[in-house]
């Protein structure tokens, strides 16, 4: 087991995950995140597959983050992160993404909680996953700093037509059995107007998981107005069950002008 409470890997955007303007996108971030996170646990020892391994595995609950540039293609950037705090089931983890020059480019956090695949609830977070992150309080991350009074994410975005509905497939569904992180964001953003996303940039996002869907579920993406902030644009945003009506994501997002 190696100590490391901190972890850096660099990256440069692939083709495949740009915008039409050559910048990563949105989705793309969230997935460096997310693989900067895993790889992580990977030099701890307790990559993924050992956890599933002993019946594991971490759900992420909260997140968000604000970018103030997006990479662009072929540029090179790093992401930092690291464990700022840790309570029987739950982690949180931050993020700092700094450009080739060293500037910071962006930020996020992450609420994560220890899972018990079999009985698919909450676990205490072993002991030798703690000691090789030895959590750092002193660098918390910034949690909800986008969110304006009142802006609870999405709890009252109109529940959409089920006319609207995308069907989950295998390739939405990741080691823990249900629906990737990552997916919510794409399926949410997809429902912001064209006329925001030509015109406006993604600069932040917070938003909460309230239940997990599994493959062969129906859900539906929908977004609505919340009240702009200067020049940038704001939205709720939220993936819903199609069946059900009940909200599977949501989310609360700042649009700053490209």
């Amino acid at each position: 087991m190696e100590y490391a409470p901190r972890h850096a890997r660099a990256y440069k955007p692939r083709y495949c995950e740009l915008d039409e303007r050559g910048e990563a996108t949105p989705a793309a971030m969230m997935a460096l995140f997310e693989e900067t996170a895993v790889s992580h646990c990977d030099v701890t020892g307790w990559d993924v597959f050992r956890l599933r391994r002993e019946g594991f595995g971490w759900i992420l609950l909260e997140g968000g983050f604000e970018m103030a540039l997006y990479p662009r293609y072929g540029e090179r950037f790093t992401i930092e992160t690291w464990l700022s705090g840790a309570r029987l089931f739950y982690g949180l983890r931050g993020f700092e993404v700094k450009g080739d020059d060293g500037s910071t480019m962006g930020r996020a956090w992450s609420l994560w909680t220890f899972y018990d695949l079999a009985r698919r609830r909450p676990a205490p977070v072993l002991d030798d996953i703690l000691a090789a992150w030895k959590p750092d309080p002193a660098v918390s991350p910034s949690r909800r700093s986008t969110r304006t009074a009142g802006d609870e994410p999405a709890s009252c975005v109109p529940i959409p037509s089920p006319e609207a509905a995308i069907e989950v497939r295998p390739l939405d569904i990741d080691t823990n059995g249900h629906v990737n992180n990552v997916r919510y964001l794409e399926w949410a953003v997809g429902a912001v107007p064209a006329t925001v996303r030509d015109g406006y940039r993604l600069s932040s996002v917070e938003g909460r998981y309230i239940h997990e869907v599994k493959e062969g579920r129906r859900v539906v993406p929908a977004s609505f107005p919340l009240p702009d902030d200067g020049d940038a644009r704001a939205f709720g945003l939220g993936v819903y069950d199609a069946e059900s009506g009940t909200a599977a994501a949501v989310a609360s997002s700042r649009w700053a002008p490209r």
